[in-house]
């Protein structure tokens, strides 16, 4: 933009929230960081967000899709459709969830990409987010702190597909 200002991502209800996240997705090259405590339905597995993980997770040898939530169990069960995808892609995409109880009362919500994109969510159960895509101070911020929970979490072992 020709004021300096970088093209921002505000949402404050479902249908802003799910264009920000495609934006983010879209603009990405390789690498995604998704932090949501609750993969609610709806959040994160329109066609147009899951086209984007598709690309992203087939985009060569690069590709690291990370996502961290507290109950990967229940959003499997409940058929969501963005874990479904991630155990069709188990090399490019991985689930953590953490066991660190600070890191489990973490109510907020966002998503990274490797080219200074994000996309915060405050209260991770309100559609309310602001981000920007071209703001690697906050995007680094909070890839830190993504990166320091993904070292201490466990593995979402119970919902990889069973190789027969």
């Amino acid at each position: 933009m020709s004021d300096g200002v970088p093209p921002q991502l505000d949402a404050d209800d479902r249908a802003g929230l799910e264009a920000a996240h495609v934006r983010l997705l879209a603009q990405a090259h390789h690498r995604v960081c998704v932090y949501v405590p609750s993969l609610e339905p709806g959040l994160l597995e329109s066609d147009a967000a899951l086209a984007e993980v598709r690309r992203l997770a087939t985009s060569g040898r690069q590709a690291r899709i990370r996502i961290l939530t507290h109950d990967a169990n229940r959003a499997h069960r409940d058929g969501h459709r963005l874990i479904a995808l991630a155990q069709r892609l188990p090399t490019a995409i991985a689930i953590r969830v953490p066991t660190d109880e600070m890191h489990l009362r973490y109510g907020s919500a966002f998503l990274t990409d490797e080219a200074g994109a994000f996309l915060f969510r405050p209260v991770a159960s309100r559609f309310e987010a602001e981000g920007a895509l071209d703001e690697p101070g906050q995007t680094s911020r909070l890839t830190a702190y993504f990166d320091e929970v993904w070292e201490r979490a466990e593995p979402a072992w119970e919902i990889r597909p069973l190789g027969i």
